[in-house]
């Protein structure tokens, strides 16, 4: 306790390096607590769920998981506690106010118990209501119980009609319940169904039949992933000898956490070593300023061990000090975690799972105490061992102001010069990272996605089988909800169309027809669009023709990949295609590419079907505007709704809603690591203006002798920035082979550059030379203006 009371007096002695020292530690450790507190809620927190390390989702190898898959695999008890099934869907949920899509999972009645919900109303589902038969029940989500009906206790025993299929409330679930589903995106679940009174519905067990569900197993203790998957493999053979048809259905298990998380995992992971390396600049910097600091103290030091100070106790006294400013650092640091967190969070909007659970909780504080005791150690071992180092006869006897003897001199110098060229060194390697991603989202940014997303409205409009059985029933609602929009005084253009860029389309097989069967063909986008689709959404036709409104020159019309891929070096107009096996078409028209699932992939072929007189259930409606696109929201409603009100009309918004921001994620990284950069590059640059300052305060003597022999202002700069550029130089070069070193695990998130783009490399030099020889330059000036007989004087 002695050496921390006499290290805070000797702090409070010093209050702008105490400032300065705080304020350097408190950047960094703030930095690393505010991603640590990320990666512990994202990566680190268990999942809410009884036995959440034990859990695992279980898929097939073909990418699809039946209901019948799920009944076969759920009979590995002897290494499985417990299975679930669940599969997400969007009934029409039919009320007073109108139709709407809500967000639905179908679910065997052991879900709740296998993932721990408990309903705070009624009940859950029940073990008969698995079977086909059985009464439709349902159970409400808390939000729904509160949105819909008002959080009315009195709600059990009510009716709720989904694709007209009534179904009784039973139970209300806790408002802290999620689907697993839920921690991958925001959690929109309406409600849950019991699976035996979804399959009793209208075509129900065909549909679980065709369709993919997800399967949960929490695996018994002892048991691990390899050893619940051999007993998977096991009870799928009966599966795939019954039907060679399900011989696909190969099990793939992977822990439910490590899914959930596997997208964001590493960027997160480059993230907290890109700001642990801001936080060993900060440490090289205070280290720096410990040593610098001990010039000024090295004369009472050296009097303090000629009267009997042991060497361990001033080492303990730097360690103490150095911890002290780290504690310090480290408290004002958990104060810039708790202000950066939220605003991470909402630059994060929905691409972070766990998002809600992000807080800088007693983990997370630990972890910055640990930091501090860290970064506290770092900075001052250093300095500290100088001090146990040093011999009081040289610095007595070099004056009162104890600047030391020449070994001594060197020494401190040497060790200031190694802490400047690693702290140059790591802001490289930050600034090349920072650099590399910054160009490759500016290129994405300059990016023509194919079509102009200005001015576009976009609904989701689903057709019930039960109101529009038919095709010409559906065509016929098609051509009078186009015709009454595009009446409207502000719309310039409307169209329908089975999918649209990055919003999800059909992907089939292609064949030549009169050509040999070619393996290596790629699969193409397929969409069926009404003839104006091309026109709203701006998308270029190239050659030939387009689809005309009567349907008479129904062929299809491809893009110009489909043309590269299929037909290159040959004119594709008038020739025949071959899609999803059995659909034969002659190709009418080329259309500009259209980028389909995100910016970083090439534009796919894709073939473009006329929607004719037998539209989908599922539509994509596309209306351009030449005003306001969300002030055209509330009119294509109404209009829709005046042709039926039971007709849902699923998020109509402007296009930027539905397609969020495709450049978010690269955004936020490209922030987060310049952010790190700049912050590293300001601590460099504070550390090289400290070390020139220290040079002219230690060479003040020289300087003047200089002067006095007749040496001009320039040499005298060229004396102090010219050791400061050597440094940075010596910096640059460590840098360069870090930044090539480490680079390499950028390449997954960078687009049309490599992680070696010498442009970047180059930028980030010219920058870093540019910012050390500004940080020597102001010292240097100072000492051209000292008077050379007060020089000369100086010691």
């Amino acid at each position: 306790m002695s050496d921390l009371r006499y290290a805070l007096r000797t702090l409070a002695r010093s209050p702008g390096f105490t400032l300065a020292a705080v304020l350097t530690l408190a950047l960094g450790i703030g930095a690393n607590t505010a991603v640590f507190s990320v990666v512990e809620g994202v990566l680190l927190r268990s999942l809410p769920f009884p036995g959440a390390e034990r859990l695992l989702l279980i898929l097939s190898r073909s990418g699809t998981s039946p209901l019948r898959a799920y009944e076969t695999w759920r009979t590995a008890t002897g290494a499985f506690e417990d299975m679930a099934a669940a599969r997400g869907d969007d009934p029409v949920l039919i009320a007073p106010e109108g139709a709407e899509r809500v967000m639905t999972w179908t679910v065997t009645a052991n879900f709740f118990p296998l993932l721990g919900g408990r309903p705070i109303l009624g009940r859950a589902f029940l073990p008969e209501e698995n079977r086909p038969g059985s009464p439709p029940v349902a159970v409400l989500s808390y939000a729904c119980w509160q949105s819909r009906f008002g959080g009315d206790r009195q709600v059990l025993g009510r009716k709720i009609t989904l694709d007209t299929v009534a179904y009784t409330i039973v139970g209300v679930m806790s408002p802290d319940f999620r689907t697993p589903a839920g921690f991958r995106h925001p959690d929109d679940t309406q409600l849950w169904r019991a699976l035996g009174s979804f399959l009793s519905g209208p075509g129900g067990v065909e549909w679980a039949r065709q369709h993919s569900f997800w399967v949960f197993g929490r695996r018994r203790p002892g048991t691990n992933s390899a050893g619940a998957l051999a007993a998977l493999n096991l009870v799928s053979r009966r599966l795939q000898e019954a039907d060679p048809v399900d011989r696909g259905f190969v099990p793939v298990v992977e822990p439910l956490h490590g899914f959930l998380v596997a997208r964001v995992r590493t960027p997160l992971l480059l993230m907290l070593g890109a700001v642990s390396l801001v936080l060993l600049v900060a440490c090289a910097n205070v280290a720096s300023l410990l040593l610098s600091r001990g010039v000024a103290r090295a004369q009472e030091l050296a009097v303090r061990v000629a009267l009997g100070a042991s060497r361990a106790r001033l080492l303990r006294e730097a360690l103490a000090e150095s911890v002290l400013l780290a504690w310090a650092g480290g408290g004002c640091g958990v104060l810039i975690a708790l202000w950066t967190v939220p605003v991470f969070v909402r630059l994060a909007g929905v691409d972070l799972p766990h998002l809600s659970d992000i807080t800088v909780n007693i983990p997370v504080l630990a972890t910055a105490l640990g930091a501090s005791v860290f970064a506290g150690l770092a900075a001052g071992l250093l300095p500290g061992l100088r001090a146990a180092r040093l011999a009081p006869a040289d610095v007595l006897n070099a004056g009162s102001r104890g600047t030391g003897s020449g070994g001594g001199q060197a020494w401190r110098q040497r060790s200031n010069d190694a802490l400047i060229v690693a702290q140059l060194a790591l802001t490289m390697v930050l600034l090349s990272g920072a650099g590399l991603l910054a160009r490759s989202f500016v290129r994405l940014v300059r990016l023509d996605p194919g079509f102009d997303a200005t001015h576009l409205v976009v609904a989701e409009l689903r057709l019930p089988a039960e109101r529009y059985p038919t095709g010409a029933a559906r065509a016929a609602f098609i051509r009078d909800a186009l015709q009454r929009l595009g009446s409207l005084p502000s719309v310039a253009g409307a169209a329908v169309s089975e999918g649209m860029p990055f919003g999800g389309t059909a992907l089939g097989t292609v064949g030549i027809p009169g050509r040999v069967e070619e393996p290596g063909l790629p699969s193409a986008w397929i969409s069926a669009v009404s003839p104006d689709y091309f026109r709203t959404l701006a998308i270029p036709l190239r050659r030939g023709q387009a689809f005309d409104r009567s349907g008479a020159s129904a062929g299809v019309m491809i893009d110009e990949a489909a043309a590269r891929a299929y037909f290159p070096g040959e004119d594709p107009i008038g020739k025949q295609i071959t899609f999803y096996g059995h659909r034969t078409r002659t190709i009418i028209g080329i259309v500009g590419d259209v980028r389909q699932q995100n910016l970083h992939d090439p534009p796919p072929p894709h073939i473009y079907e006329f929607l004719g007189d037998s539209p989908a259930e599922y539509l994509k409606l596309l209306v351009r505007t030449s005003g306001v696109p969300a002030q055209l929201v509330g009119a294509l409603r109404q209009t829709i709704r005046s042709l039926d009100p039971n007709v849902p009309i699923d998020r109509a918004a402007p296009i930027a809603a539905w397609l969020g921001d495709p450049l978010a994620v690269q955004r936020l990284y490209t922030l987060l690591l310049a952010s790190f950069a700049a912050l590293a590059l300001a601590l460099a640059a504070t550390g090289v203006y400290g070390i020139a300052a220290y040079a002219v305060t230690r060479r003040t003597r020289e300087i003047g002798i200089r002067v006095t022999l007749g040496a001009g202002r320039a040499a005298v700069l060229r004396l102090i920035v010219g050791h400061g550029l050597a440094l940075t130089l010596a910096g640059i070069a460590l840098g360069v082979a870090g930044a090539l070193a480490t680079t390499q695990v950028l390449r997954a998130y960078l687009f049309e550059i490599g992680p070696r783009d010498p442009i970047v490399l180059t930028a980030v030099g010219v920058l870093v030379v540019a910012t050390a020889l500004v940080a020597s330059y102001l010292p240097a000036r100072r000492a051209t203006k000292v008077d050379p007989m007060v020089a000369l004087r100086y010691e």
